[in-house]
């Protein structure tokens, strides 16, 4: 049990660490720079291909006034689009714009090459991913149910 616990803090200690120097040491000019809340808000919003904002801000734990900031940024920047929810002008849902995924194609292609320069020969990139994707969802989905 001890050396799992270990294990797992290494994992996050690890997790933290890589996200920090893919971050801090890496400028990538060919990529919009975005915040860490516009980041995670558009990661959501392309993925779910249009979300209400209230939504949104309960699915990341966000304060409404941190996401207000945030979609008013990705807006200026032309990485999405409010748009009528309904229909009769009820309700809002945000969606990510094409020039949003141009630019995350090019920031994950920037991403891909860069790690292709350290990941170690033969290692199992697709079963860390989805290994890394399995445990945010169950820590995202946790977190809701504790809110």
């Amino acid at each position: 049990m001890v050396a799992r616990r270990e294990a797992l803090a290494d994992l996050a200690d690890g997790v933290v660490a890589m996200a920090r120097e893919i971050e801090s040491g890496h400028r990538y000019e060919s990529v919009v720079p975005l915040t860490l809340n516009e980041r995670i808000a558009l990661r959501v919003i392309d993925r779910a291909g249009g979300i209400a904002p209230s939504e949104l801000a309960e699915l990341l734990g966000l304060q409404r006034s941190n996401l207000s900031t945030a979609l008013r940024g990705l807006e200026a920047k032309g990485l999405v689009t409010r748009e009528s929810g309904h229909g009769d002008g009820r309700g809002v849902v945000v969606r990510s714009t094409a020039f949003a995924g141009e630019n995350l194609e090019r920031l994950r292609g920037n991403w891909a090459d860069l790690l292709a320069e350290v990941a170690p020969p033969g290692a199992d990139l697709e079963g860390a991913a989805e290994l890394l994707e399995r445990m945010t969802r169950a820590l995202i989905e946790r977190r809701r149910h504790q809110d």
